[in-house]
């Protein structure tokens, strides 16, 4: 496997790193040597080596407990409720704006139906950010935990 396929492969399966772990990443798959043959049976495997990127470079040794995995998962849980919530408050409204252009209904103008379409369709894009956000967040955190508690 190339060296641009097997980064292409391996950033993507290490979507929810931020921005320093990420040049960390391609500097490290850049120091790769694919004539030397460690390095080319690594560049064979890419999830074997972004996990053992994770390992090395992206989680340090923690004192993990159990207590640590139930308040992630309590915060996974709560803040998948707020955002997918969010994201349903805000699809309903910019449905129920779309609904007044073809039934109009009661006595709202037409410039706040298109302010309440707008600003809905703007908050559904908002809350699906944070979806991406929150996923990252708690992939990150689950994966430390994973990672410390088998050391």
């Amino acid at each position: 496997m190339n060296k641009d396929l097997f980064q292409q492969k391996v950033t993507k399966h290490l979507w929810f790193l931020n921005k320093k772990e990420k040049k960390q990443l391609q500097q490290t798959i850049q120091q790769m040597d694919p004539e030397q043959e460690q390095d080319a049976q690594l560049l064979q495997r890419p999830i074997f080596f972004a996990n053992q990127f994770l390992k090395a470079h992206i989680f340090r040794q923690k004192v993990v407990s159990t207590t640590t995995f139930m308040l992630l998962l309590l915060g996974l849980l709560v803040s998948y409720v707020i955002t997918v919530g969010l994201f349903l408050f805000d699809f309903i409204t910019s449905l129920s704006a779309v609904n007044y252009f073809i039934h109009p209904q009661g006595n709202l103008t037409l410039l706040s139906a298109i302010l309440i379409l707008i600003g809905a369709v703007g908050l559904v894009i908002i809350a699906l950010w944070l979806i991406k956000q929150t996923t990252a967040f708690f992939t990150k955190k689950l994966l430390e935990y994973k990672y410390n508690r088998s050391r």
